[in-house]
């Protein structure tokens, strides 16, 4: 026996959408469609395209995390490294002043910030020594340490005081 060929299977896509439009019903047609070699050409290529952008944008976001977790290093590093202000209160001859004192940088003098003189601190003797530039260490003003206190106290002074 010869096999039937339906009338709808020799329609194309288009005329069984216009026909099924005719009838009322315009749900499309759930019966799976032939694809042409240029059209799955098409398709894969596609796909190829959004699998390659899909890597671009895993690789650039990879590549960001990289960049901001290293400046997050290198950040957290120098502020392990760098010299923290902290927040000196110092006597001499019965007058109590507190100052916000920045240790120098590898081996150079440390500074008050509200002075331009600069500070020279031993804590081993509990002292403080401002000497103006071109003053030999003997000729500086000694003053007294009565307090050191760190960062947050001299944030806290500076932001207080509106230096």
């Amino acid at each position: 026996m010869a096999k039937q060929i339906k009338k709808a299977s020799l329609l194309s896509e288009a005329e069984k959408q216009k026909l099924l439009k005719k009838a009322g019903n315009k749900k499309p047609i759930s019966q799976p469609q032939t694809v042409s070699p240029i059209q799955s050409s098409r398709t894969t290529s596609r796909h190829a395209a959004n699998a390659s952008e899909d890597e671009q944008t895993k690789a650039s976001s990879r590549i960001a995390v990289k960049v901001w977790f290293g400046l997050v290093t290198i950040l957290l590093a120098a502020f392990v490294i760098a010299p923290k202000p902290q927040l000196l209160e110092y006597q001499s001859a019965g007058l109590v002043t507190q100052s916000i004192y920045m240790p120098g940088w590898f081996g150079k003098p440390g500074t008050i910030l509200d002075t331009n003189q600069r500070a020279i601190l031993a804590e081993d003797e509990q002292s403080l020594y401002l000497c103006f530039e071109g003053q030999s260490n003997e000729q500086c003003a000694k003053y007294q340490l009565r307090k050191e206190q760190g960062l947050f106290a001299a944030a806290m002074f500076w932001y207080s005081s509106g230096l």
